[in-house]
C-alpha cells in the first residue's frame, strides 16, 4: 500500500515511521509555497494566537525587524499540541492550547478566557481565519499577515492508494491540476480541510480523529487490505 501526504517529511516524521513500520510506502511534498512577508510594528494585543507551526516560525524569525509589544504584556495561545510545541521553543509558558480543530478550540478558549482583550492572529496572507470566525463577534480579533502562502503552479501527481491533505490550500493546489484516480482514498487532517475537499467535489473523505501525524497515520491504516 502507498500513501502521499501534502507536507514535506523529515526522517523523524511520526506519520512516516508509523506507516513504514506497517509496510507502507510513503511520499510527501508540501504543495504550497511559503515566503515571509515584511511586517512593521506589531499591533498591541493582550493575546497572540498562533494557528500553525509555520506562523510561529515566520513570526519569531522576523520579529526582530519590527517593533513588537513587550512579551511580558502578552499571553500566548496555540491552536493545538504541535503548534504549542513550536511556540514553547520561543516563549513560556504557552497560556492556552487548543484541540487542533478551530471550532472546538474556540469553544474551549471562550470557556477559559471569557474576558480576553484584543487577540492578534499572526498568520498566512490567505489564512481561512477559522478560529477568528468562531470567536467573533464576542472578541476583538485581528488578522496579522506575516507570510505568504501560494499553491504550487505545478503540483506533482500521485497514484498512491491514499492521498492525505493537511490544509485546504494544499487540497486546492492538488485538485486544480489533477483528478482523483479510480480507487484512491482521501484523508483530511480536520473538518476544515474536509469541508474544502467536499467543495472541490471529493466524496467519501475520511477525517482524522486527531489533527496530528499519529491521527493521520491511524486514518490511513484503516485502509489496509
Amino acid at each position: 500500500m502507498t500513501a502521499f501526504i501534502t507536507r514535506d517529511l523529515p526522517d523523524h516524521s511520526e506519520f512516516k515511521s508509523l506507516l513504514t513500520a506497517a509496510g507502507w510506502e510513503v511520499a510527501g511534498q508540501l504543495l504550497v509555497e511559503l515566503s515571509p512577508l515584511p511586517f512593521g510594528p506589531v499591533p498591541e494585543a493582550e493575546w497572540m494566537f498562533f494557528s500553525s507551526q509555520n506562523a510561529v516560525r515566520f513570526y519569531f524569525d522576523n520579529q526582530a525587524n519590527a517593533a513588537a509589544p513587550s512579551p511580558e504584556r502578552i499571553r500566548w495561545a496555540a491552536l493545538g499540541p504541535a503548534t504549542a510545541r513550536a511556540l514553547s521553543e520561543y516563549v513560556e509558558p504557552v497560556d492556552f492550547m487548543g484541540t487542533g480543530e478551530p471550532e472546538s478550540t474556540a469553544q474551549s478558549f471562550r470557556l477559559a478566557h471569557p474576558g480576553a482583550g484584543r487577540i492578534l492572529f499572526p498568520a498566512a496572507r490567505h489564512s481561512r481565519q477559522s478560529v477568528m470566525a468562531f470567536l467573533a463577534p464576542d472578541y476583538e480579533c485581528l488578522h496579522f499577515p506575516i507570510y505568504d502562502n501560494r499553491p504550487l503552479a505545478n503540483p506533482p501527481h500521485s497514484k498512491a492508494d491514499v492521498l492525505v491533505f493537511t490544509s485546504p490550500l494544499n487540497a486546492e493546489a492538488y485538485f486544480s491540476k489533477h483528478p482523483l484516480e479510480p480507487g484512491q482514498q482521501v484523508v483530511a487532517i480536520g473538518d476544515t480541510t474536509g469541508a474544502a475537499l467536499r467543495q472541490l467535489g471529493i466524496a467519501g473523505i475520511s477525517v482524522a480523529a486527531q489533527p496530528s501525524e499519529r491521527g493521520l497515520a491511524d486514518a490511513v491504516l484503516k485502509f489496509e487490505i
